[in-house]
């Protein structure tokens, strides 16, 4: 099983095409999406725009059956009040 992280948060902006790109070296391989919410890149908070970005492709992936699961790496921040963390929250509730 193949997962695909995006350390730099400013590189979400190209999520679609890089998972392009792996679904084109590696077809027949089960993939999961990894959301990080925090720009490890950077060190700073991820900013919730690119956070809501990978969350619906990765959601839009899943029902196609692009992906078979999402993985949210939170264990470290989960409890520092980030908005992206909260928003995630939420956004995982909701469905």
């Amino acid at each position: 099983m193949l997962t695909l992280w995006t350390w730099h948060a400013a590189h979400l902006a190209e999520l679609e095409n890089s998972f392009a790109h792996l679904e084109a070296l590696m077809p027949a391989k089960r993939k999961v999406l990894g959301c990080y919410m925090w720009d490890y890149g950077t060190k700073k908070p991820m900013p919730l725009e690119l956070m809501q970005h990978q969350c619906r492709l990765g959601l839009e992936w899943l029902r196609a059956g692009r992906i078979e699961g999402m993985i949210f790496l939170a264990s470290c921040i989960c409890d520092l009040g980030l908005e992206t963390v909260e928003w995630t929250r939420q956004w995982i509730v909701a469905l």
